[in-house]
């Protein structure tokens, strides 16, 4: 599938870009930091953002935070039991601040969320219906979470996704490429260069 985009009705998701999960330095730093350097995650998503920035392509920021003590967590999962235990992804800490790279500019959405998925009790479907999205490219960490969860989401919301391969990274190197290939039936998988000269 190859999808031509309209400026006007696509948005950027930068998925996760926030220090607990996108640094080395922070929390989940043990389990996704090699494979982020490796994949020089940030700089390549800020060279995305940077691009439908001088588009006008929309950027949405999506972030999962907790209240301090987790007390709007529901830890039913393996891996929001760990956050819970970490005590990792904590509203106001630098750990759910978005990296340096890939800060939010005054007026671009941020979407707080606190599931494993986007769109799962959040605003972030209401947001891109007000803008009149209908296709979505995706890049973040981890691909074979938030990235997966969103896409096929996504798809299920009527929306058009491509996800920017060179833009993710999961925690090794083959179950990124495993969740690519997942990803295939459901998105179109670009790279950063592909979507830059489009």
């Amino acid at each position: 599938m190859t999808t031509l985009f309209d400026p006007k009705k696509t948005a950027i998701l930068s998925l996760h870009m926030v220090n607990d999960i996108a640094s080395p330095k922070g929390k989940f730093g043990p389990m996704f930091g090699e494979q982020v350097v490796a994949r020089d995650v940030a700089n390549q998503g800020k060279a995305l953002v940077e691009y439908a920035r001088s588009q006008q392509i929309p950027v949405i920021h999506v972030a999962v935070r907790f209240q301090p003590g987790h007390t709007d967590l529901v830890a039913n999962s393996p891996l929001l039991t760990i956050v819970k235990e970490m005590d990792a992804l904590v509203e106001g800490t630098w750990g759910a601040d978005f990296i340096d790279e890939i800060q939010p500019l005054d007026g671009e959405t941020i979407i707080t969320h606190q599931r494993v998925g986007a769109f799962q009790d959040s605003q972030l479907h209401q947001s891109l219906q007000q803008k009149g999205i209908e296709h979505l490219i995706l890049f973040g960490v981890v691909t074979n979470n938030i990235v997966e969860h969103t896409a096929r989401n996504g798809v299920d919301y009527g929306y058009y996704v491509t996800v920017v391969e060179d833009c993710c990274a999961a925690p090794t190197l083959a179950v990124h490429q495993a969740s690519i290939e997942n990803m295939r039936l459901v998105a179109d998988i670009k790279t950063l260069a592909e979507i830059t000269s489009s």
